[in-house]
C-alpha cells in the first residue's frame, strides 16, 4: 500500500540533511576540500530524498486529514518538515550560486542551519508521536 512509504523514506532526508550539517562544521574547521564535497553531496541527496519524504506524507495525510488541522503550525508535523526543507533549499542554494557570500557570512550559515537542523529533529519527533511510535 502507498501508504506505507513514507515511514521507509523519511530517514533518509533527517539522516542525510543532518550529516551534511556536521560535514559543514567539520569543513569549517578543518578547511579541507574533501569534506566540503561530502556537505555539498550529502546536502544534495538529502534534499533529493526530501521530495519523496513530502510527497508520501502528503499521500499519508490524504488518508489522516493531519495537515491543515493542526494549529499552532509548531505543533504540526509536516508544516515543521517543509519549513526546515524549504530553509535547507534555500541555505544550499545560498552556498552553491552564492560563493563569495558564503565564505564572508559562514556563521550565519552554520547558525541557521543548525537551527533547520533543530526544527527537523523537532518535526521528527511530532512524526514519531502522530504515528504513535513514543
Amino acid at each position: 500500500m502507498i501508504s506505507d512509504w513514507h515511514p521507509l523514506v523519511i530517514h533518509f532526508p533527517i539522516a542525510l540533511i543532518s550529516t551534511s550539517v556536521a560535514f559543514d562544521y567539520l569543513f569549517y574547521f578543518t578547511k579541507r576540500q574533501d569534506i566540503s564535497s561530502a556537505s555539498w553531496w550529502t546536502m544534495f541527496a538529502g534534499l533529493v530524498s526530501s521530495l519523496a519524504a513530502i510527497a508520501s506524507g502528503i499521500i499519508d495525510d490524504s488518508l489522516i486529514g493531519h495537515l491543515g488541522s493542526v494549529w499552532p503550525i509548531w505543533y504540526n508535523h509536516g508544516a515543521m518538515q517543509i519549513i526546515a526543507v524549504i530553509g535547507f533549499a534555500l541555505l544550499f542554494y545560498f552556498k552553491t550560486s552564492q560563493e563569495e557570500l558564503y565564505k564572508k557570512y559562514t556563521i550565519f550559515y552554520l547558525l541557521s542551519a543548525t537551527m533547520l537542523v533543530v526544527i527537523l529533529f523537532y518535526g521528527a519527533h511530532l512524526g514519531a508521536q502522530l504515528s504513535g511510535r513514543i
